[in-house]
């Protein structure tokens, strides 16, 4: 009989067979119950990364909704941030589950909204870190940044959001210390403010311009409520640092979280120039009429110098009206034609009317001269001279011209302000209107300073008073010249003659109509400059510029003296 290798017989028994089917059978129920167990744990752990990621999810959604909510508007608006907010917390699913320290999701967003306020916070960042779950409650931890106004560095901390489990859904507890850990019911964050003084905005010397009421009241505005440039600069003026502090309902503080180190706030140097602010003011105080304003200009650089109102401290007419520029905006009609190839001798028919699509168009006072040349023109303001040159002028010459002086409808300063403004007209009426600054031509005083300036130097420049001219366009070479001789001719034998002005004047007339009226009434402008220092002024209700306003820019030049 053959023997196997290990030397056993080879041959096997019925029952041997028994005893081998009955071994095969047991293993195979010991893979199948192996494999359901196997099946029945990774169900487990599928079920339990479900659980983990509806958590994750949860806290992520919680987290983000503060975070727009700490990120946006400002407290002026903080009942609608409120309502939106308790909006995006409920489906963020935040829930105010009976457990100890738990408050109403609104409690919990107005907790929020009144650490935006009272932090004074800019910017917001949270990142969520690791979940710990047991069974269906679960934290979830994170870190916040806060950016706060005026403190150097960020506040952070490290927070945990609690969660349990709803039905299917997991929502975050609505508890004080989700939002910072060292709260609880009475308790709110608060800061205490710097030590530092306040910065100053001063003028080109160095004095602040708090001495001012005038600028107080029209540009440099309040620290509290902020206005003005207090407002805009408010991040260099303030006194930087201060403390983060736990406070109670008596507001006494408990706790100090954060201290920062406290510095002076920086001054803020403006172009303002207070020599030529107080000539200004003693010059529009001579003005035949209650209402008005005039603006300085530095001709090179387009800093804003001056800014009056009549009435001192009255409605800002010198930065926000809006006045139809009447002839002063020959300026810009004029610079129009010089670039379509005109000249200062340019014949032009000054008739006593001039009829264009059903309207007559007439000159003040029923003048004429005849034929004269574009020089005379301007020198004398001849309505329908200007509007036969703007007849010859190729399509869009006037607008390009309105553009290149900056009549965009922008606001030129960081405060409420106005430019100018040169819809494109839309028929031969308008057109005939807006060469001679009427119909829907419109600027402000500030603008109409820019203008002027852009003669002297040759280049207009966009007001300012910090920093530097954020837009500038340099006017054609060959039309400064002219321009020039044509404004220095107003003074000399045109219309302003009856005007003592000191020094080497160059300037533009404006009579404006407002309103329909028989004859209607008019504004009263002269725009112009001499040496470094440009000017608009205007006089509500003044008639003819030359007898209202020109008087009022004579004596501001007189009281500058050499300034």
């Amino acid at each position: 009989m053959p023997l196997t290798p290990s030397g056993f017989t080879a041959s096997t028994s019925r029952r041997g067979r028994g005893r081998t089917r009955l071994l095969v059978a047991f293993v195979v129920v010991i893979v199948l119950l192996a494999a359901a167990g196997a099946g029945y744990l990774w169900k487990i752990r599928s079920d339990n990364r479900a659980l983990d990621r509806a958590a994750t999810a949860a806290a992520g959604e919680y987290l983000s909704s503060w975070q727009r909510l700490g990120s946006s508007g400002d407290t002026a608006t903080a009942d609608q941030n409120a309502a939106t907010a308790v909006q995006e917390q409920g489906k963020a699913g935040v829930t105010a589950v009976t457990v100890p320290g738990a408050i109403g999701v609104d409690q919990l967003v107005t907790s929020m909204i009144d650490i935006r306020a009272r932090l004074n916070v800019t910017g917001v960042r949270f990142v969520p870190g690791t979940l710990e779950r047991t069974g269906s409650t679960a934290t979830v931890g994170y870190s916040a940044s806060l950016t706060l106004a005026g403190f150097p560095e960020p506040y952070t901390y490290d927070g945990v959001l609690h969660l349990v489990r709803q039905g299917k859904a997991w929502k975050v507890q609505a508890r004080p210390d989700s939002v910072n850990p060292a709260l609880v019911p009475g308790l709110r964050l608060d800061r205490t403010a710097s030590t530092g003084k306040r910065g100053r905005l001063i003028d080109v010397s160095g004095q602040p311009l708090s001495s001012d009421a005038e600028l107080v009241g029209n540009l440099v505005g309040q620290v509290s409520p902020s206005s003005g440039l207090q407002r805009v600069y408010d991040a260099d003026l303030a006194p930087h640092g201060g403390t983060v502090v736990v406070r109670n309902e008596r507001n006494e503080t408990v706790n100090t979280l954060r201290s920062y180190p406290m510095t002076d706030g920086k001054d803020v140097q403006t172009t303002l120039d207070l020599k030529v602010q107080r000539a200004a003011e003693a010059a529009m105080a001579t003005a035949p009429k209650p209402n008005g304003a005039l603006v300085a200009v530095d001709t090179q650089t387009g800093g804003v110098l001056a800014l009056v109102n009549n009435p001192l401290n009255g409605y800002s007419r010198a930065l926000r009206g809006n006045y139809p520029p009447g002839s002063t905006f020959k300026i810009v009609t004029a610079t129009a034609a010089l670039i379509a190839g005109k000249d200062a001798n340019t014949p032009l028919d000054c008739t006593q009317t001039v009829p264009i699509g059903g309207r007559t168009f007439t000159n003040a006072e029923a003048e004429q001269f005849g034929v004269i040349p574009l020089r005379e023109a301007f020198a004398h303001s001849c309505n329908t001279a200007f509007i036969r040159l703007e007849e010859s002028l190729p399509n869009s010459a006037l607008e390009q011209a309105a553009k290149l002086y900056g009549f965009d409808g922008s606001q030129p300063l960081p405060i409420a302000s106005a430019s100018g403004s040169f819809p494109t007209p839309k028929d031969a009426v308008e057109s005939a209107s807006a060469a001679l600054g009427q119909g829907k031509v419109s600027a402000s005083p500030l603008q109409m300073a820019s203008v002027a300036a852009a003669v002297a130097s040759g280049t207009w420049r966009q007001p300012f008073v910090t920093g530097t001219a954020a837009k500038s366009n340099p006017l054609p070479a060959a039309v400064v010249p002219p321009l020039q001789d044509f404004m220095r001719a107003v003074v000399t034998e045109g219309t302003a003659t009856g005007v003592v002005f000191p020094g080497e004047v160059r300037g533009k007339t404006g009579t404006a109509e407002y309103k329909d009226g028989d004859p209607p009434p008019t504004h009263g402008w002269f725009v112009g400059y001499r040496g470094n220092i440009a000017f608009a002024v205007i006089v509500e209700d003044g008639g003819f510029g030359a007898v209202s306003a020109a008087p009022v820019a004579a004596r501001f030049l007189e009281n500058l003296g050499g300034v």
